[in-house]
C-alpha cells in the first residue's frame, strides 16, 4: 500500500484496488460506524484514500 500525499477520490473499484481489497470488503467496511463515509454525487460515488488510509492506522493500532 503506497502513502498518499494529497487527497484523492476514487470509485468504489480504483478504492478497491489501491488497498488490494475486493470491492465487498469496502462495502463492509463501509459498514462501520468510524468508516470514512464516501462522497455522493449523484449515482457517482467517491471514497477519499488518504482518509482511509488514516482510519486503517487507527484500526491496526487498536
Amino acid at each position: 500500500m503506497k502513502q498518499i500525499t494529497t487527497t484523492t477520490k476514487a470509485r468504489p473499484k480504483q478504492a478497491a484496488a489501491h488497498f488490494q481489497i475486493s470491492t465487498m470488503t469496502l462495502h463492509r467496511w463501509r459498514k462501520k460506524e468510524d468508516f470514512p463515509q464516501p462522497l455522493k454525487t449523484g449515482q457517482v460515488v467517491l471514497y477519499d484514500l488518504a482518509a482511509i488510509e488514516t482510519w486503517l492506522a487507527g484500526e491496526c493500532a487498536k
